[in-house]
């Protein structure tokens, strides 16, 4: 989510969006068209449709874009659309559903009085300006829930034609359950293992409708502002979590483009339609390693539940009071930030260190800020076995489970002349970091290399598997594997590496094993890293991250009840790269603590760079 810069390549794709001939849809269209992709721009009012073609022409866009009629309201207007796509293309690769209407009518300008005085848009403050009737309310779920539901299921046989699969709901965040006041729809819609489609019908036909008509919505528990808007936006977000659970080959998310200046809104909204389009066009665009069954809200994984949105906030989702982490490698930069945020969100922190000194320092230093009560100290060297074998013993006799494991500890495996390092990104930045421009500043050997991969990878595999049961004992366990975008696969040069380390579906510890011991480590002690295509600058380094990747994402699908992901803290100004880092240890400790409070429903699997999705 980081850049709009495609990873499956973007020629040839065919995209259709819905509701598009103005606004953040006419965007959207621009957008992905800029991006190389064949648009299909639709709206129910051809003469409308057709004009903002010519607009999308004539900014140079003609080979992109294309025009047809939709209504998606009415089964043979899709019916149409959809023999247009098979016969013109054959396929669909993307499917925006961006149409969609308010369901009441406002008076505007008491609503912008109401939101300049600083009051609440509650049903007391707007009940003169706005005005909605059971009418409106089932338009607005014929428009924009079964809208959307009728367009997924008429194109999901051309999706499936797809290598790329992606559909995309542009939703609310009026949409998120905490919008709701009745509990016991929250239960239901929040119930993602046992929620149904026929389920969500349920609810909306036999129970909002029959209540909206009967005027029993405030004393039923549904929203009594916006009533239909929220109620269609949240089913939707239901609907494509359930999507995504049933086409593992597809990538499905719905999206919050933020408070648009748009005519739904009476144009009272603070940010741009080239704003608001941004993300709904990214994740059209996913890499096939991309995130499925999220909500995000402009750019960021927020949460479909109640009362949190941990990834766009610090606030857990998860009560912290009484919950337990542990933080490798913490007596220092990155590690003891994160003990520090995490203790001043609640949690009750175990600072681990190998250096039992500089560790009851660094508790000394945290217990200074005010944080006695949320800081322990234990002695940790994650290449020990015993030493691992120790702290758990501590941790279950202390606590009896653990919620959040950290795995921060790492060394550089090398030795590197830091002044000649500096001065080659000054003269080139990182693109210049090439064996031939650091080959005499850069020192590598076997035991080097050997001592990173037992630290980084094997360390932090060796902490997973002895705390996973401590974990499972845990109501809402948190792995974070604090990685590097010097992992990515496209740092690898060689092609049958990055494929293995690529193939989620089949890859295995035992094939990481074999790939390092017996493959890498064989060819460094060789001195065969660039014939046989492993990186031959930060060797070990690069591998270990890469590894620890690829163990995190089996680990996701080893552990559905967790929540797994790695995340790379950006180039942080630390002892690992002597201080040569632009960001501040509070910057790159700030992911990690998001991705320790997750809320239950959030992402697991994934790879975050500087806060956002990222892809491996």
């Amino acid at each position: 989510m980081a850049e709009a810069t495609p990873a499956v390549p973007t020629k040839n794709r065919y995209a259709v969006v819905t509701g598009s001939n103005k606004g953040i849809g006419f965007e959207i269209c621009r957008q992905l068209a800029c991006n190389g992709v064949l648009v299909v721009l639709t709206a129910r009012d051809e003469k409308k449709g057709l004009e903002a073609v010519e607009k999308l022409k004539g900014c140079g866009l003609s080979d992109y874009v294309f025009f047809h009629q939709l209504d998606v309201v009415d089964p043979s207007s899709i019916a149409s659309l959809v023999d247009f796509i098979k016969t013109k293309f054959g396929r669909l690769d993307i499917l925006v559903n961006n149409a969609g209407i308010a369901g009441h009518i406002m008076d505007w300008e008491v609503f912008q009085s109401v939101m300049a005085k600083g009051g609440a848009l509650t049903h007391d403050n707007l009940a003169g300006a706005m005005t909605q009737t059971y009418e409106m309310a089932e338009e607005c779920l014929q428009t924009n829930y079964y809208g959307a539901k009728r367009m997924i299921e008429a194109f999901i046989p051309l999706l499936k034609l797809s290598v790329s699969p992606r559909i995309v709901n542009v939703s609310s965040g009026l949409g998120q359950l905490q919008e709701i006041p009745g509990e016991w729809v929250r239960t239901v819609l929040n119930d993602v293992e046992s929620l149904t489609e026929e389920r969500i019908d349920e609810l909306i036909n036999d129970e909002f409708l029959q209540d909206f008509k009967a005027g029993l919505l405030k004393t039923k528990g549904w929203p009594v502002v916006f009533s239909a808007y929220k109620m269609s936006k949240a089913t939707m977000n239901a609907y494509t979590r359930i999507l995504a659970k049933k086409n593992p080959g597809f990538l499905i998310n719905c999206v919050c483009p933020g408070y648009v200046k748009t005519e739904i809104n009476g144009n009272t909204g603070h940010r741009s339609v080239e704003e608001g389009a941004e993300c709904p066009v990214k994740l059209a665009l996913l890499p096939d390693d991309g995130p499925t069954g999220l909500f995000f809200s402009m750019g960021e994984v927020s949460s479909f539940c109640p009362f949190c949105s941990a990834m766009a906030e610090a606030t857990p989702a998860v009560p912290n009071k009484n919950r337990y982490a542990v933080v490798t490698g913490s007596n220092k930069g990155i590690g003891f930030e994160i003990c520090r945020q995490l203790a001043c969100n609640g949690v009750l922190v175990v600072l681990t260190a190998r250096d039992e000194k500089k560790g009851l320092e660094a508790l000394e230093k945290l217990k200074g800020c005010g944080l006695s009560d949320h800081v322990l100290f234990h002695q940790l060297d994650v290449v020990e076995p015993s030493s691992i074998a120790c702290l758990v013993d501590f941790i279950k006799t202390k606590f009896g489970r653990l919620d959040i494991l950290v795995n921060n500890a790492g060394i550089g495996g090398l030795i590197m002349d830091w002044e000649v390092f500096r001065s080659t990104m000054a003269k080139g930045g990182p693109q210049a970091l090439t064996h031939e421009n650091l080959g005499g500043a850069m020192t590598q050997t076997y035991d080097m290399a050997e001592e990173c991969l037992q630290t980084n990878y094997y360390g932090a595999k060796r902490m997973i598997e002895a705390f996973i049961p401590v974990l499972k004992l845990s109501g809402s366990p948190r792995i974070v594997n604090v990685s590097s975008t010097g992992g990515l696969l496209q740092n690898i040069p060689g092609e049958w590496v990055r494929a293995v380390l690529n193939d989620v579906e089949s890859l295995t510890e035992e094939k990481i094993d074999e790939l390092i011991n017996d493959e890498f480590l064989r060819d460094f002690k060789a001195g065969s890293l660039e014939t046989r295509g492993w990186p031959v600058v930060l060797s070990a380094y690069t591998m270990s991250k890469a590894a620890m990747n690829a163990y995190t994402r089996i680990l996701a699908k080893k552990n559905p009840g967790f929540l797994i992901n790695c995340v790379c803290p950006g180039y942080v100004k630390t002892d690992i790269n002597e201080n040569t880092g632009h960001r501040s240890v509070e910057e790159g400790a700030e992911c990690p603590v998001k991705l320790a409070l997750l809320p239950d429903d959030g992402p697991t699997g994934l790879f975050f760079s500087m806060g956002e999705v990222s892809s491996f």
